[in-house]
C-alpha cells in the first residue's frame, strides 16, 4: 500500500467516518455533509443536486466566497459552526447573490 501511495486511516479517522456511516441521509430535503472547517462537499443527496443545478454559477460563487477566510460571510459561518460544535445552534438564515438561504447543521462526528 505505502509502494501505491495510499494510506491507511488511523483509528480516529476510522471512528469518525464509523460514526458518520450510522447516520441516514436518505431525505426529500437538499442534504450534505461537509468537513466543517473548509466547505468541502464530502456527500451530497439527489435533492441537494437539483438544486444545485438550478442556478450553478450562483452556487459556486456562493461556495467560493464562503471559502475566503477574510469574507464577511465567511465568518458568520465559522461562528455558527462553532455555535453547533458547542451544541447552541442549528440553523442559520443569511441572504447572498440575491438568494435567500437557511443553513441548518448538526454535528454526527469529529475527528481530532
Amino acid at each position: 500500500m505505502a509502494e501505491k501511495g495510499i494510506e491507511i486511516e488511523n483509528w480516529q479517522q476510522s471512528k469518525f467516518y464509523q460514526c458518520v456511516g450510522l447516520v441516514d441521509l436518505a431525505s426529500d430535503k437538499p442534504t450534505c455533509l461537509d468537513n466543517g472547517s473548509h466547505f468541502r462537499l464530502l456527500y451530497v443527496n439527489e435533492e441537494f443536486q437539483k438544486e444545485v443545478k438550478r442556478a450553478p454559477a450562483v452556487f459556486n460563487q456562493i461556495v467560493n466566497e464562503w471559502n475566503k477566510p477574510e469574507s464577511e460571510i465567511a465568518k458568520r459561518l465559522q461562528a455558527f459552526a462553532k455555535k453547533v460544535d458547542q451544541g447552541e445552534a442549528s440553523c442559520f438564515d443569511f441572504k447572498q447573490t440575491e438568494q435567500y438561504l437557511r443553513i441548518s447543521a448538526q454535528q454526527i462526528a469529529r475527528c481530532s
